[in-house]
């Protein structure tokens, strides 16, 4: 992948945000804005952003800074839209605190969270926190023994998400097989505090709950 030269953001023609220009280029995902304005979800590909029907290959998700658009860290998902098109069976969300400080990225294909994690900027760059490998063994913890095997983790986008200064993080999540007509649904909260630039974190409460 290209490294992203820090440019401006400017309007394409479909009404997105573009950082960069060529292979280096970056299209924002609007619904992912900080609540400061000033960062932003992306994505680029080896081939740049295609125009037209053409799909993408080898896509990457960023986390930017809007004004320059500078490169704070690199995601763990690969959605993309281009305007006219975008990746099929695929959602990224952003559930940021409300001083923009810190963000989580939810990042579903169509059967788990491909990513789970949490992101604190500190100027330049964010260190990330897996959120999945904390919650997940946790939530298999709570299944008789012969139901932990062959379970699909994801985080319900359908259901609050959020994260507050505090590094309180109060989200659903749930484990089940695919094609299945049952889930092992979970009401978590997770508290998160940073030392030393490095954040780390623990499972406060976890409640089962309906599936519905």
């Amino acid at each position: 992948m290209p490294a992203a030269l820090a440019q401006a953001c400017v309007v394409d023609q479909h009404g997105g945000l573009v950082c960069g220009e060529g292979k280096a280029a970056m299209r924002v995902f609007a619904d992912t804005t900080s609540p400061s304005k000033n960062y932003a979800f992306a994505w680029r590909s080896e081939q740049g952003l295609l125009l037209g029907r053409d799909i993408p290959d080898k896509v990457e998700n960023v986390l930017i800074r809007i004004a320059d658009g500078t490169v704070l860290a690199k995601l763990g998902g690969e959605y993309w839209e281009t305007g006219e098109m975008r990746a099929n069976r695929y959602e990224l969300v952003a559930a940021w605190s409300p001083d923009s400080r810190s963000v989580i990225e939810v990042a579903n294909s169509r059967w788990d969270s491909d990513s789970f994690a949490y992101y604190r900027i500190d100027g330049e760059t964010a260190t990330k926190l897996d959120l999945r490998a904390l919650v997940e063994p946790v939530m298999t913890a709570r299944l008789p023994p012969r139901n932990r095997q062959g379970n699909s983790f994801r985080v319900r986008t359908d259901r609050p998400l959020t994260l507050d200064e505090r590094g309180r993080a109060r989200f659903t999540a749930m484990l089940y097989v695919p094609k299945s007509e049952t889930s092992n649904d979970y009401q978590v909260q997770v508290n998160v505090r940073t030392t030393g630039g490095k954040p780390s974190a623990q499972v406060v409460s976890m409640r089962r709950v309906k599936a519905d």
